[in-house]
């Protein structure tokens, strides 16, 4: 029951964002009456925590849990470029979320949700910030791992790296919120060779072609 619940109330927060609909308004879309309500649950704030945990943490979390699954399980032999599109950009595809809570939904509405979640509430900057953090550590020890194998210049400044890297993949974000049909696997590929081709100790490999700055378009 809470769950169906659930599943509508998230449904409509999509459409109309959290700050539009009113109490009074999930009662009657959902079909329920006040009692049945607050039988469910206590109050307004305790269905948003709920909405937050069920929707909203998992697409914070589940690609952490990826990305640390991989990177326990990496092997001697991979490359740089191989173990940053594995632990870093393959696990963030939004393809996967969609698996998780197996609704199809539209990126944009959920970006929307996801921005305004973030200026209304502690409970998503928590996880918000937790996710940028771990983003940040996981690429490290890829671009680490890669200067200790050779792949990574050793004049690169590793942070300012890690700096980029994250505001490219928000850069594509950006865009998918404008056009939905963008093929994030595509994009992030993009942006994992064109790193490397700046980056690399074989700067000049041929099959990486372009430069950061056209990792995007």
């Amino acid at each position: 029951m809470k769950e169906e619940i659930l599943e509508q109330v998230f449904a409509m927060f999509l459409e109309k964002g959290f700050s539009d609909i009113s109490t009074n308004e999930i009662i009657r879309e959902a079909g329920l009456t006040k009692g049945g309500f607050y039988y469910a649950f206590k109050s307004r704030e305790e269905l948003i925590r709920r909405i937050n945990e069920t929707y909203i943490r998992p697409y914070f979390f589940l690609p952490l849990e990826q990305m640390k699954k991989n990177w326990d399980e990496r092997r001697d032999d991979d490359t740089t470029q191989e173990l940053m599109w594995r632990c870093f950009f393959e696990p963030q595809r939004f393809s996967h979320y969609l698996d998780h809570i197996e609704q199809q939904i539209v990126f944009r509405d959920f970006y929307f949700l996801l921005y305004e979640g973030m200026k209304r509430f502690a409970q998503v900057q928590e996880y918000s910030r937790a996710q940028i953090q771990a983003r940040q550590q996981y690429l490290m020890w890829i671009l680490e791992r890669g200067r200790q194998r050779g792949e990574i210049s050793g004049d690169i400044e590793l942070e300012d790296c890690v700096t980029m890297i994250l505001a490219m993949q928000d850069g594509i974000l950006a865009l998918k919120v404008m056009d939905e049909s963008i093929d994030d696997e595509e994009k992030y590929r993009n942006v994992e060779r064109q790193i490397l081709k700046d980056i690399g100790t074989e700067r000049d490999n041929p099959y990486l072609e372009g430069g950061a700055e056209n990792a995007v378009s």
